[in-house]
């Protein structure tokens, strides 16, 4: 159930601080439109899951979910049921982190930053995850937020072989924030998204304005 409003009996007494969060980025993908692995793609010096990981730097824990990139100071997580998508990551990275709530972020966005997640901190309510939404009610799953009371809802899920990410997202408590206001923020490339070497256009950096 998509939440629009600000609910006060779930404030959680203070702003949360991204360096409280656990962030954790998927590269379990088999990056098939890409048509080679994605994440090691290197795009301006730095591959694409090095980009997404920069920006969950001050993170108190950060997770890599799926495949073991030798990355310093971040700690691999397999998938507790492999070939599950997303939603299994999602699975795999509640389960592992030491934190209550989850920053997660698939490895082909490398735009998002660290005002991005501060940005959604500001907004967490007890046991709602915080997602941005847009245009036709369509929500952005994967640079998200995520209490660890999702873990259940997201198991159940997975037990039934629902995998549909979106779906999840359907049955929790959620707080969104807008699109419009995320890119005014944070600048209108903060959610671009690479799946296809078209998406670089001939190698060019997807953040530059």
């Amino acid at each position: 159930m998509v939440g629009l409003s600000h609910d006060p009996s779930r404030h959680l007494g203070r702003p949360l601080l991204l360096e409280e969060v656990t962030g954790a980025v998927l590269c379990g993908g088999r990056s098939t439109r890409f048509g080679s692995d994605k994440a090691r793609h290197a795009v301006a010096g730095r591959t694409l899951v090095e980009r997404t990981l920069d920006s969950l730097a001050p993170a108190r824990e950060r997770l890599l979910v799926g495949r073991p990139y030798p990355v310093a100071g971040v700690r691999f997580v397999p998938d507790l049921r492999e070939g599950l998508g997303p939603l299994g990551g999602l699975e795999a990275a509640l389960s592992a982190a030491s934190n209550p709530w989850v920053a997660l972020a698939a490895c082909d966005l490398p735009c998002l930053t660290a005002g991005f997640w501060r940005l959604l901190c500001r907004r967490a309510e007890e046991g709602r995850a915080v997602v941005v939404g847009g245009a036709g009610g369509r929500l952005e799953p994967l640079a998200a937020l995520y209490p660890r009371s999702a873990l259940g809802p997201a198991g159940a899920r997975l037990d039934r072989g629902l995998l549909d990410i979106q779906g999840l997202l359907r049955e929790l408590d959620l707080v969104t924030v807008e699109r419009d206001e995320v890119e005014a923020a944070c600048g209108r490339s903060v959610l671009s998204n690479v799946n296809r070497p078209n998406d670089l256009h001939g190698g060019a950096d997807p953040c530059t304005p």
